[in-house]
This record gives C-alpha cells, structure tokens and sequence, in this order.
C-alpha cells in the first residue's frame, strides 16, 4: 500500500487521479489517501507522480500500539531490516495528518526519537549511517534513504522505508521535506505574500536564478515574484497592464512593459520565464505550450488556477507536451502554499 499527502479538501481530485493511473485509491485521513497499483504485471506500474500529492509513503503499513514505546517497537520491527541492509545515509520524518488532534505532533516526535535509541542501541553500525532530515537534501539526492512515520492518530501510524526512485519527468518519487512542504523563510520585502508560491517552487527545481540571468515575470504587478527573483540579482523584464509596486519599479535591474501578458514575446531565449497571472486554465496552459514549443526560456514556472473542482482535467495535456520537448525536470503540483491552483516547473536540459 502506498500513502499519499495532500492538501486537506483535495483528497477526491487526488484519488481520481490515481484512479486514472490505474490504482485503486481511497481516502484514509484528512489529507492522507491509500492506494494500490492495479494488478499489471508490468515493471514500475507503480511509479506517479500525482499532480495533487506532494508526498508519498510507498509500501506504508499500519502499526498501532497504546503508548509511545509499544509504536517505536512495531515501528523498528518494520524498518530495521530495511536500514540495516542500505548502504547509504538515512533520514526520518515523523508527521502527522493536517491539523491534528491536540498533542498528536509532539507524540510522533517522541516515537521518532525513540525509534532512532532502538535503532542506536541494537544497530549501532547502520544507525552511524543517520543524518539529520535538517538540511533537506536536494530533491534529486538518490543516496538517502526515507524513514516516514504518519501519525493517523494518537495508537496508529502508518511507517514507511523506501530508497528514493527517479521519475521519468525528472525528480524522484520522494520529497526530501516532511510531508512533501518545502520550508519557506519569511521574507516582509515583497508587496504580496505570493512570493512564497515561488520560493517553493524553486525548492522542488533544485536551482534558482543565477545572478545577472535575464527573467521574464508575466503578470508582475504588485511584484511578489519580481522581488523574489531581484533578491537572487536577476535582472527582470515585469510584463503588465498595471505598474508594479513603486520599490520595485525604481529597481535598475527592472525593465517594466506595460501590456498584455499573454502575446508578449522575448527578442531572443530568456533564462527565466515565471507567471502568477490570474486567468482561465486553458490560456495559461496555452501560454506554457508557446514559450516551451517556441524555446524561448530555459526554466519555466506558471501556475494554473481553477474555479470549483472540475477542471482539473486540461492537466492531461501537459505531460504530451513535456514528451515534445523532453527536458531535464518537469513536475505540476499543487504546492503547499497554492491554494485551487497548481504549480509547473521546467527545467530544460544544459
């Protein structure tokens, strides 16, 4: 069985999705669904990336116990092997569901910890293999393996040991963040708090503007993007119909263009091509579709909102496209910080 983290409220557009993958699917918890991969018989049948999971815990199984202890013992009794016989680092991650029962976070934490003294005290050689989860890995580390606990409630876990796997689209299965949520600083600069869509986004592409590389923000005003990517040193061209908060419009590294951000076109390949723009589905798929059919960026980032929950179908016309163009990385998910919106990030290859 695998399990999957969600945003709470999207569980259903989760499980029609693994559904469409051939999975029978079900909801498990607020935010948590269950799955398992049809009966196939083809190699890596069980291998998605759902648009609407930012985390997955594959073989997970469910360990109950009345106190702290009795879970770390089911735990260990259930990844001990697992460690034992990896030849590389491990992390943990002890979670819990959105918005748990009072005390369910602090005791989850307490089974992690004890279940590291178990794994200290009668695997001492595979437990020196133990990093720390803080600082996450790069999402395209292979080397770590993930030890997940998910506290359903206060006698059940679901515990999970798995070795990372890449997708084809670029990435692995396994976010290297508890639950899939990239840490994002606070940061009082920018003129919205929409910066942090971007900032995460970032995270999961493992690479962010260089100094001085030429970014193209679509829909820029008030400028929550452009002062994420001016904090990098980029220089960026801000595309409008309105003017962008006045800090930032005096910015030398700020070219404004008063127009339409959906036929503005650059004279020649950009660095960076990010948008946040508000609009139906169907013109920012639209808009994604030109700037990588036409190459005119190198990393690309948009988000795609919805209205209501019945539309999430026009996402299916987006992996034909990245097979078009085959680049580096290519994920759409719903970030932590999206809201009925997801996020596509592009990276094409050097």
């Amino acid at each position: 069985m695998k399990a999957f983290l969600a945003t709470v409220g999207f569980e259903t557009a989760l499980v029609a999705e693994l559904e469409r993958a051939r999975h029978r699917a079900r909801l498990r918890a607020p935010g948590v669904v269950v799955a398992d991969p049809a009966e196939t018989g083809t190699a890596g049948d069980d291998l998605v990336d759902p648009v609407f999971a930012r985390q997955v815990l594959p073989d997970a199984r469910a360990v109950r116990g009345e106190s702290v202890r009795a879970l770390a013992e089911a735990a260990y009794a259930l990844v001990e092997a697992t460690i034992d016989g990896w030849p590389g680092p491990f992390s943990l991650h002890a979670v819990t569901i959105p918005g748990p029962p009072p005390g369910l976070a602090s005791r989850v934490e307490l089974v992690g910890r004890e279940l590291l003294d178990l794994l200290g005290s009668r695997r001492r050689r595979a437990f020196r293999r133990h990093v720390a989860a803080e600082p996450a890995p790069s999402p395209h580390d292979e080397a770590r393996l993930l030890v997940q606990l998910l506290a359903l409630e206060r006698g059940e876990l679901l515990v999970s040991a798995a070795a990372p796997r890449r997708l084809p689209s670029g990435g692995l299965d396994l976010a290297p963040w508890p639950a899939g949520n990239a840490p994002v600083a606070v940061d009082r600069g920018p003129p919205s708090r929409a910066y942090q869509k971007l900032e995460e986004a970032l995270a999961w592409l493992g690479t962010e503007p260089r100094p001085d590389a030429v970014c193209v923000d679509l829909g820029a005003s008030p400028g929550g993007w452009t002062a994420t990517l001016l904090k990098r040193r980029a220089r960026v061209v801000a595309v409008d119909r309105a003017p962008l908060a006045a800090p930032l419009a005096r910015d030398a590294r700020v070219s404004m263009v008063i127009g339409n951000a959906f036929t503005y076109a650059p004279a020649s390949p950009v660095d960076w091509l990010v948008s946040d723009v508000i609009c139906e589905p169907a013109r920012s798929i639209d808009l994604i579709g030109r700037w990588l059919e036409q190459n005119l960026c190198r990393h690309l980032v948009v988000t795609v909102k919805f209205k209501g929950q019945s539309g999430y179908g026009i996402l299916d016309t987006l992996p034909p496209l990245f097979a078009q163009i085959r680049p580096a990385f290519a994920r759409v998910k719903q970030l932590a910080h999206n809201k009925n919106e997801v996020t596509v990030m592009v990276r094409r290859s050097p």
